[in-house]
């Protein structure tokens, strides 16, 4: 399914862009965390037994962040891959090129200038 939107749609989903952005961060800092942990107990000799619920909940915080990734997806925006703080959202036509761009922690979207693009 191909979503467009206008500048005032694109500016409507700013809350919802932020929320998904939000819980993509604290996932990838738990996803840290967790990897410092069961480094640090495999460095203390720990056995797979007692590493083994870090390594469960590592795969579900992993797990969750795809899931969690792919509402961008859903939504026909997609994550700048040389800067994910910033969030492409397809214009009117169904392009990103013709679109808009969000930056974490800013409250409006912009239009895409060709400095922006990373098509």
């Amino acid at each position: 399914m191909k979503h467009s939107y206008d500048h005032d749609n694109a500016a409507k989903l700013v809350p919802l862009l932020e929320s998904i952005f939000n819980e993509v961060a604290d996932r990838r800092r738990a996803i840290r965390e967790l990897e410092r942990t069961l480094k640090a107990m495999k460095l203390e000799g720990c056995s797979s037994t007692a590493t083994g619920s870090v390594v469960a909940r590592l795969a579900t915080q992993r797990r969750e962040l795809r899931l969690t990734s792919k509402e961008f997806e859903r939504l026909g925006c997609a994550v700048d891959e040389h800067n994910p703080n910033r969030v492409f959202i397809p214009g009117a036509n169904g392009g990103l090129e013709g679109g808009f761009h969000w930056q974490a922690g800013e409250s409006t979207v912009q239009n895409n200038a060709p400095e922006h693009s990373t098509f």
